[in-house]
């Protein structure tokens, strides 16, 4: 048992070189998991965007075609 834990047995550069990778996973999953948040906005979660002043101003020339 003893041996298979000599694994584990690290020096100082190989724990900082574990530990740089580590810290590089991380950050990489963070923001790929902000990317992919931040740019998905569904089309019914955004506000109504209110008309043109010029889609308005044809709306009231035009006629009311009623009978």
């Amino acid at each position: 048992m003893k041996n298979l834990l000599r694994i584990f047995d690290l020096t100082r550069s190989e724990q900082r070189i574990v530990l740089v990778i580590l810290v590089v996973l991380l950050v990489a999953t963070g923001t790929k998991h902000y990317r992919q948040n931040r740019t998905n906005i569904s089309p019914s979660a955004a506000p109504p965007t209110p008309p043109a002043p010029t889609q308005v101003a044809e709306e009231r020339a035009m006629p009311d075609s009623r009978p």
